[in-house]
C-alpha cells in the first residue's frame, strides 16, 4: 500500500540551469568541500570565464585540494595576462 502512495504522489521537478556556466558553477560548488562558503565568487568566476573555471577545478581535483581558496587562487593566476620577457 505504501508503494502505491509513492507512485501517486506528484513528482518533484527540478528546474535546469538557464546557462551552461551555471551548471558548471553548481558542479564546482558541490565538488569543493567549502564550496557553499564562496558560492557567489564561484558563480562570478564561471560567468566571467567558464573555461578558466573548469581548468582551475580540474587542477583542484588532480591535486586533491578541494577548497574554494585554492580554486580561486588558481583561477586568478589563469586570468592574469601573460607578459613576455626578453
Amino acid at each position: 500500500m505504501e508503494n502505491i502512495k509513492n507512485l501517486l504522489r506528484p513528482l518533484e521537478i527540478k528546474k535546469a540551469p538557464a546557462y551552461k556556466w551555471q551548471e558548471l558553477a553548481l558542479e564546482i560548488v558541490m565538488g569543493l568541500i567549502d564550496g557553499n562558503n564562496k558560492k557567489s565568487s564561484i558563480f562570478k568566476c564561471c560567468k566571467e570565464n567558464a573555461h578558466f573555471a573548469k581548468i582551475a577545478f580540474e587542477d583542484c581535483k588532480e591535486l586533491n585540494k578541494l577548497y574554494s581558496h585554492y580554486f580561486l587562487k588558481v583561477y586568478n593566476e589563469l586570468k592574469k595576462p601573460k607578459t613576455e620577457t626578453n
